[in-house]
């Protein structure tokens, strides 16, 4: 199962790359044969089809993002990964209300 397709995705992820690789320290690479993400060697943020998985989110942030209806756990391979929350972006413009989240998926990679 392939849980990115770049012609499906491709404005997605030039939205995403314009704002978050000007940041300190942040590479772009593969995972889960999809675009990732991260701080250094930490990973933040991966790109699936259709949305923005983020990693590094503490409990409190967790909870306050999956209250939003476009937001769940993410699911890798049948597994329900409980610390990691998909966002489901159905026009590139919302990229920006979650905004806050994405910086605090960095943050939390950078150590601060």
């Amino acid at each position: 199962m392939a849980y990115y397709v770049e012609a499906e995705s491709k404005l997605l992820r030039e939205k995403f790359e314009a704002i978050v690789l000007g940041w300190e320290g942040v590479t772009k690479k593969t995972l889960f044969g999809s675009p990732s993400y991260a701080a250094g060697s930490v990973n933040f943020a991966m790109l699936v089809t259709g949305g923005i998985v983020l990693t590094r989110l503490d409990e409190e942030q967790r909870d306050r993002l999956l209250e939003d209806p476009n937001a769940g756990y993410f699911a890798a391979h049948g597994r329900i990964m409980k610390r990691w929350v998909r966002i489901s972006i159905g026009d590139v413009s919302e990229i920006e209300r979650y905004l806050p989240w994405i910086t605090a998926s960095y943050a939390a990679a950078r150590g601060e």
